[in-house]
């Protein structure tokens, strides 16, 4: 459980680094690019060593697999996973706004968009808890 929880970590930086580089790169002027450009050099790297050490051109130099961990799969699951962790903040971050009036202020369509997703999310529900008990 440690060594994905460190893979996850190891994989998150080295895309921080690439995709902040790529900002840095595109925002800022003559040397300071060049920070943006090593930047995403360190990212790509970083994300290929660690990647390295878990492939079976590991056996190859060291003999044994350094990080035992399937990364493919590991990756594919931390990227759902945070694609849901973020989905799900998103749709409570704008139902907070949208219900307190701070940013939002909702139009009738707005409302009544609202209201369709709202009976369209209980209608999935619903449906999941019936799939659910049929299934178990």
């Amino acid at each position: 459980m440690a060594i994905a929880f460190l893979s996850i970590v190891i994989f998150t930086f080295a895309l921080g680094l690439l995709l902040l580089g790529g900002v840095t790169w595109w925002i800022e002027r003559e040397r300071r690019r060049y920070l943006g450009l090593v930047m995403m050099i360190s990212g790509v790297v970083i994300a290929i060593g660690y990647a390295f050490l878990g492939s079976r051109f590991s056996i190859a130099a060291f003999g044994r697999l350094i990080i035992t961990v399937d990364l493919p799969r590991l990756m594919q699951t931390a990227i759902v996973y945070t694609l849901g962790v973020l989905g799900g903040l998103g749709l409570a971050g704008g139902l907070f706004l949208w219900v307190s009036g701070r940013l939002v202020h909702p139009t009738p369509f707005a409302r009544q968009l609202a209201w369709f997703v709202l009976i369209t999310l209980l209608v999935a529900l619903v449906i999941s808890v019936i799939a659910a008990r049929i299934s178990g």
